[in-house]
């Protein structure tokens, strides 16, 4: 009896184990699968725990019966291959780490799923702007008591594959960046009418004015603000940097003049750019990567850029046109914004040679840039604000803020 217990236990330990961590290294066939692929990636080692609880158990079932030997070495092979699997976002994670200089922390990634509940300033909702009839509205993140502001701002850009998402989807990290100092804007942008190519980039373009125009009242300098953002928003975020003077994407406030709440006079909307911005998983060569999608069997990345776009950049010269302005890629000069790429290497939704190919245009205009590539991660990594790649992801944008937001001599050298 005691030794079916244990073989009960090894297998269903070792199998359910194993089941989760194939996704870790295998290619999702469906997006529910996708899903269960960055869950088992970013807690992994809970997975590997069970892995090695299911070897003990196989190894304490052999040793109560040594006659019966299938089911106990069926689930130890299960069970190594399991820990096995589970072990490589770790090993990842401390090549990354190391490559940057960057210490894990073991405690911070068993702290919870939310992480530590810290202390968090005050949230603000605004509306920025009434474009077409559509209420624009922006999240303020306000530092914390205790922490004095810095006089930066971040504006972040959701994701959602243009069509999709909310504002605050990632709201811990706004909490942490308000601890930092920093005065943190989450905006919104039109999803619809498709193709919104050119509305959620002026959408985000007038965030940036609204923000500089109203920066006093957040005791934020209107040069000292940066853009963030995670998949269709780092797009978003990288093009409304890059391209900040480019008439091919006006902002959504050229004709909307803001009002001044307080003494009701009128000022024409600043959208001249952003001192740094930051791009988490995104596409960034939008004909590139219409004919190199990812894993179409998690998301069709064709027919999502052509609803963005309004069309396959192949069926016209004016659609190739259109594609390549909406192409951060495309935007890039020696004076281009300075910037900041993470993508993952198992990213099945947006490919990491979208990083590549933006960091080398990057590289050949001289322009400054650095980059994180994380083998192991997958698209929505930092959705785990502890995990090995949003550690190593912390520790490099907390240095690269730094350098492009608070230093005076950063600021007057450019």
């Amino acid at each position: 009896m005691l030794y079916r217990t244990f073989i009960f236990l090894a297998l269903l330990a070792s199998l359910t184990a194993l089941t989760a961590s194939f996704w870790i290294v295998c290619p999702a066939p469906a997006y529910n699968l996708w899903l269960l692929s960055v869950v088992a990636s970013e807690w992994s080692l809970w997975l590997a725990a069970l892995g090695i609880l299911g070897i003990a158990c196989a190894l304490i079932a052999h040793t109560l019966n040594r006659t019966r030997r299938l089911w106990w070495r069926v689930a130890l092979v299960c069970g190594v291959v399991a820990a096995s699997c589970s072990l490589v976002p770790l090993v990842s994670g401390l090549q990354v780490a190391r490559h940057h200089g960057v210490n894990l922390s073991l405690a911070r990634y068993f702290n919870g799923v939310h992480g530590s509940a810290e202390q968090r300033g005050a949230v603000k909702t605004y509306t920025f702007a009434n474009a077409e009839g559509v209420e624009l509205k922006l999240d303020a993140y306000l530092p914390p008591a205790g922490v004095e502001a810095n006089g930066a701002g971040i504006i972040i850009v959701h994701s959602g594959s243009w069509r999709a998402g909310e504002r605050s989807d990632f709201p811990q990290w706004n909490y942490w960046l308000a601890r930092q100092s920093y005065t943190i804007f989450d905006v919104d942008y039109r999803l619809a009418p498709q193709p919104n190519w050119q509305t959620a980039t002026g959408d985000v373009k007038c965030a940036v004015a609204w923000v500089k125009h109203h920066a006093a009242e957040f005791r934020v300098a209107p040069q000292r603000l940066a853009l963030m953002g995670r998949s269709a928003g780092g797009h978003l975020a990288l093009l409304a940097a890059y391209a900040n003077e480019d008439a091919r994407l006006p902002s959504s406030c050229d004709n909307e003049i803001n009002n001044d709440a307080n003494t009701g006079n009128e000022a024409t909307p600043d959208t001249n750019g952003v001192r740094a911005v930051v791009s988490l998983y995104a596409p960034t060569d939008l004909i590139w990567a219409y004919d190199n999608p990812a894993n179409q069997r998690v998301i069709d990345g064709k027919a999502t850029l052509r609803a963005f776009l309004g069309g396959s950049p192949h069926e016209s010269n004016l659609m190739r046109e259109r594609y390549l302005v909406a192409s951060p890629t495309k935007h890039v000069t020696p004076a281009t914004t300075p910037t900041l790429l993470i993508h993952g290497g198992h990213d099945q939704l947006v490919r990491d040679e979208n990083m590549s190919l933006l960091a080398a245009r990057l590289a050949e205009a001289g322009a400054s840039h650095k980059t994180i590539f994380i083998s192991y991660a997958q698209h929505g990594f930092d959705y785990n604000f502890n995990g090995w790649g949003a550690q190593v992801s912390q520790a490099v944008m907390l240095d690269f803020f730094r350098a492009n937001l608070n230093s005076s001599d950063a600021l007057d050298a450019r």
